[in-house]
């Protein structure tokens, strides 16, 4: 597989700056990190989100887990439950399950992002499969999610 069909045409239409880096089959971004020979802080993960309102979308560092409270905190939503990996394919129907790009709102799905990932140079995340990872610069990056909400949703692993 290659870079989803929706993503590749979001990105263009963003008019950013991107290349793929293929590694070896992985199953999470922390493993796609490593087999890209990238550190886990550059590295963007998607985790999706599901109330009665509807989807949400996190993105934080693939070195951290979600502080479900600071999401809860920032959206005012409280029942907000992650989706189940096998639900994503009817969501996400050009990706590889589990190979979920971060870029919700080339899905229509309400983005926030982990203030963190603004600060990083360089940046790769899935690109819908499991063996390819999207690279782009951080100002690339930040104007991709210019119109996303920004705050701390991460912790380190415990």
């Amino acid at each position: 597989m290659t870079i989803a069909a929706r993503l590749s045409q979001y990105l263009n239409d963003q008019s950013v700056d991107y290349h793929l880096i293929q590694h070896p089959h992985t199953r999470t971004s922390r493993e796609s990190a490593h087999a890209a020979h990238v550190r886990e802080d550059q590295v963007a993960k998607a985790i999706l989100l599901r109330d009665k309102e509807g989807f949400v979308m996190a993105v934080i560092p693939a070195s951290s887990s979600l502080d479900l409270r600071a999401v809860h905190t920032e959206t005012g939503r409280n029942d907000l439950e992650m989706v189940a990996e096998n639900e994503l394919g009817s969501i996400f129907p050009d990706c590889e399950l589990g190979a979920l790009p971060p870029v919700g709102q080339a899905y229509g799905i309400t983005t926030l992002i982990d203030s963190g990932l603004s600060r990083c140079e360089t940046i790769f995340f899935e690109a819908g499969d499991h063996e390819e990872l999207v690279e782009m610069n951080g100002p690339q990056f930040n104007k991709l999610f210019a119109g996303c909400r920004s705050a701390d949703l991460s912790k380190d692993w415990p």
